[in-house]
């Protein structure tokens, strides 16, 4: 049996008088509070309650271990709030790597408001469209556009989706014609949006643009 629970069952018995408060308390059946009680006797080698048909009673040790119990259990009980406000609230250093329009743009205006509203919080951001190794570069969090491939240790998850767009300027489209289908971008000039690290299928010579959703 663990130690804890048995120590809560046995000062719950001894607050409430009996045993069989005590299970009505903890939802246990009045047997099982006998057995965590006896548990803890057998552990210590030592009577803890003198327990007749008609009432119970603590012996002179039983007292003692009572008191040193009740300090055990709200220590434990300090130490649980603790991680929980721990887990509560966001604090420490978080390194961010993310795009360089998208993040300052997007993205770092919302960490900055999370920053203030967590001021034990602190924020490392990086702005760049390499693809990073977090393990290597150290990074907590990484934000990135496109697919993602699957990788052991990481986990991505979808934040938002935002939308490409094929564009050029009247004076260009009065020269050359406009595309009707996406084969005819192949034999159009353009200007093409790459990132570093990031192969793109299909014909390398499309103008677009990015329109952020």
């Amino acid at each position: 049996m663990d130690r804890l629970t048995s120590m809560t069952v046995f000062v719950k018995a001894v607050d409430l008088g009996s045993f069989a408060a005590a299970a009505e308390d903890l939802d246990l059946s009045g047997p099982m509070v006998g057995k965590h009680v006896r548990f803890l006797e057998e552990r210590l080698g030592v009577r803890l309650i003198n327990r007749t048909t008609r009432r119970q009673s603590l012996t002179e040790f039983g007292r003692a271990y009572y008191d040193r119990c009740r300090v055990i259990l709200a220590e434990a009980e300090a130490a649980d709030a603790l991680a929980a406000d721990q887990l509560g609230e966001p604090r420490g250093r978080l390194r961010v790597t993310m795009p360089a329009l998208l993040g300052r743009r997007c993205v770092a205006p919302i960490l900055t408001e999370f920053a203030r509203k967590y001021p034990g919080l602190e924020l490392e951001l990086s702005f760049g469209d390499r693809i990073v190794d977090l393990v290597e570069d150290r990074y907590d969090l990484a934000i990135r556009t496109g697919a993602l491939e699957d990788r052991a240790g990481l986990i991505a998850r979808r934040l938002a989706s935002h939308g490409m767009i094929v564009c050029a300027s009247p004076s260009y489209v009065e020269r050359y014609g406009a595309p009707r289908q996406i084969d005819d971008l192949c034999g159009h000039h353009a200007v093409i949006y790459n990132r570093p690290g990031w192969v793109h299928p299909g014909c390398s010579r499309v103008m677009v643009a990015r329109r952020w959703r």
